[in-house]
């Protein structure tokens, strides 16, 4: 028994549906350019999700320490001119402030709409949060000493 024309993509009339109409019936399997959606969604997921949960260990390490890792390269300080405790405390915040940011963005994929609002709300005000924090320590670190 051979597979009739709608089993083989077919449309009943013999025609292949035009690309607009083979996309809006995609559900998750494989698009013509060759990629699964579904798949490197949670790719994308997965890679922020440890992203941001490595920020905030990375923040909390800076805000308990007080000062960055002796084997940073002067380079990978770049803004930074002086880092006192307080800058160093400061950065430390921000990398916090900004992996619960991007963690809230990972789990409104989860969450229910109501919820998932509430996390896109968390999320701007943290990163605003963070940009403020971090443009706050680098005007601290070059201003002149008092």
């Amino acid at each position: 028994m051979s597979a009739g024309p709608l089993d083989a993509g077919l449309s009943a009339e013999g025609a292949r549906p035009s690309s607009a109409r083979r996309c809006a019936d995609h559900r998750g399997g494989d698009t013509p350019q060759g990629y699964n959606p579904t798949f490197v969604g949670h790719v994308i997921e997965g890679v922020a999700y440890v992203g941001g949960t490595f920020l905030i260990g990375a923040g909390l390490y800076l805000v308990l320490r007080g000062t960055f890792p002796a084997w940073w390269q002067r380079r990978m300080l770049w803004p930074l001119v002086r880092v006192t405790p307080r800058v160093s405390h400061l950065q430390g915040w921000t990398a916090v402030a900004l992996g619960i940011s991007i963690l809230s963005i990972v789990f409104t994929t989860a969450a229910p709409e109501t919820l998932a609002g509430l996390l896109v709300a968390i999320a701007l005000v943290m990163y605003v949060g963070a940009v403020a924090l971090y443009l706050f320590s680098t005007w601290l670190s070059r201003r002149p000493a008092a």
